[in-house]
């Protein structure tokens, strides 16, 4: 199953933007307006895609950007817009990163492709330092419930204009 989710990226890659970028820039403005950065943090973005959550956090903060994705398709796209993020093929249900080396960690639209949609939160939470913000999102029509994770603090937000269900807060230890 992953492969094939990566395989279908890759294929539209270079048309995502224009069909999905203002759908993810509500959800991202949602996420941003209520998690805190400062300049000078570390940002990880599970499941970066085009790098649409990069170039905002970018315009709110001077932070180490860091991109992470299954699809070099979606890194290449990221990459040709010269977003200034280190970016990294890989999988968010088992990120290459050492613990807690993230002052702020996103997911957007992404934890209901994982085959372990736990998993993938509890990741999150290992690679956010203690007391670091955290913001998911995830579709409604998967039909999972909010799969928050031990040692998250977190709220849960449902809009009822976004087809997303938000989930923000911090590590608690």
């Amino acid at each position: 199953m992953k492969t094939r989710i990566a395989e279908d990226y890759n294929a539209t890659a270079g048309i995502y933007d224009m069909r999905y970028r203002e759908e993810q820039q509500l959800k991202i403005g949602f996420l941003l307006n209520r998690v805190r950065l400062r300049d000078g943090d570390t940002v990880i973005d599970a499941g970066c895609g085009t790098g649409l959550l990069l170039e905002s956090v970018s315009e709110r903060a001077k932070a180490w950007l860091v991109g992470i994705d299954s699809s070099i398709g979606m890194l290449r796209e990221a990459k040709r817009k010269g977003i200034e993020a280190d970016l990294v093929l890989g999988d968010v249900e088992n990120m290459p990163f050492k613990d807690g080396v993230a002052d702020a960690a996103f997911s957007v639209s992404v934890i209901q492709l994982a085959e372990n949609p736990e998993r993938a939160i509890s990741e999150i939470r290992r690679i956010t330092k203690a007391g670091g913000a955290i913001g998911i999102s995830y579709l409604k029509r998967a039909g999972i419930e909010p799969p928050l994770a031990a040692g998250i603090r977190a709220a849960v937000h449902a809009s009822e204009t976004l087809k997303d269900i938000f989930i923000t807060g911090f590590r608690e230890d």
